[in-house]
């Protein structure tokens, strides 16, 4: 027969193993509500950014349209041969784009910086979408005694405008890395805005 005070014991022992299984599920339950609450804030964000660009994207950007020709562009590219950093793009010859990027930072006392020329021929210009081939040639500057490294490419890519006046670029040039002389493959990508 078990006593009272052992019953009592058990009872106790079994109560605290209970609290402690329901603490563990309310911080769970909290953690979950706390994850779906910044899901939701992350999406809701996304959506105001997105709205404007799917409104004027409902307006059908086009290359093409004579009444409002998107010549010129200024974005952010990024990559080893077409420079990384800010960039300006601009018509070089009938059915020819030429960008030029680069940037420069700072970092313990010592400079870095870059700076990158593309050429793009148009192959075929949709009313959204761009396909080119051309060559690429970036310098490359380490502040740090590691000189500068020249890289040259030439590939293939394409540019398709996403919203009114707002286009993605991106290429995949066979890169010849000026500091060892390997070849490689390596995609480049910018983002325009063209007026």
């Amino acid at each position: 027969m078990v006593s009272p005070a052992h019953r009592c014991a058990i009872l106790s022992e079994e109560a605290q193993r209970a609290a402690a299984i329901l603490a563990t599920a309310t911080s769970a339950i909290a953690a979950a509500t706390a994850a779906v609450r910044a899901v939701s804030a992350v999406l809701a964000t996304v959506a105001l950014l997105l709205a404007p660009a799917a409104a004027s994207a409902q307006r059908s950007p086009n290359w093409n349209q004579d009444h409002d020709p998107y010549v010129a562009a200024v974005g952010l590219a990024a990559g080893l041969t077409s420079g990384t950093g800010l960039a300006m793009r601009w018509p070089a010859l009938p059915q020819t784009m030429a960008t030029l990027a680069g940037g420069i930072w700072r970092q313990n006392g010592k400079s870095d910086w870059n700076l990158g020329l593309e050429l793009h021929l148009v192959l075929r210009q949709a009313v959204r979408t761009r396909l080119f081939v051309g060559p690429a040639l970036a310098v490359y500057h380490d502040g740090n005694g590691g000189g500068s490294n020249w890289n040259v490419s030439a590939g293939v890519g394409f540019e398709h405008l996403i919203a009114r006046r707002m286009a993605l670029k991106a290429d995949v040039g066979f890169t010849r890395k000026g500091d060892t002389g390997d070849i490689y493959p390596l995609p480049q990508i910018a983002a325009f805005y063209y007026f």
